[in-house]
């Protein structure tokens, strides 16, 4: 079964805990977690680094979370200049492309 996570507009320092409470919420359900970031308006590295987090606890435990579809806009820009899209990380590369990346 996979959960799906609605995350919508400006998801910054400054109401970085609702972020949290709804994905901590998802990630303690048992099966897949989805990401839907259609709606993100604008976004800071702290929004970058929760989902980060969320994925390396899902990978620690073996728990499946991906994106609906590749970052874009302005998460994309925090993660091109947060260093986050690296080639030399395949599976964080893999996550916030989408699944769109060979592995």
């Amino acid at each position: 079964m996979e959960y799906s996570v609605k995350f919508s507009g400006n998801l910054t320092i400054s109401n970085i805990v609702d972020a949290h409470a709804a994905l901590a919420e998802a990630m303690e359900r048992e099966g897949a977690v989805v990401l839907n970031l259609d709606d993100v308006a604008d976004a800071d590295l702290t929004f970058a680094q929760l989902l980060e987090a969320a994925r390396r606890t899902a990978a620690a435990r073996g728990q499946r979370i991906r994106l609906e579809k590749p970052a874009e806009g302005a998460l994309l820009q925090v993660l091109q200049r947060g260093g986050f899209l690296e080639p030399d990380d395949s599976e964080r590369l893999n996550f916030w492309s989408g699944g769109k990346t060979q592995s």
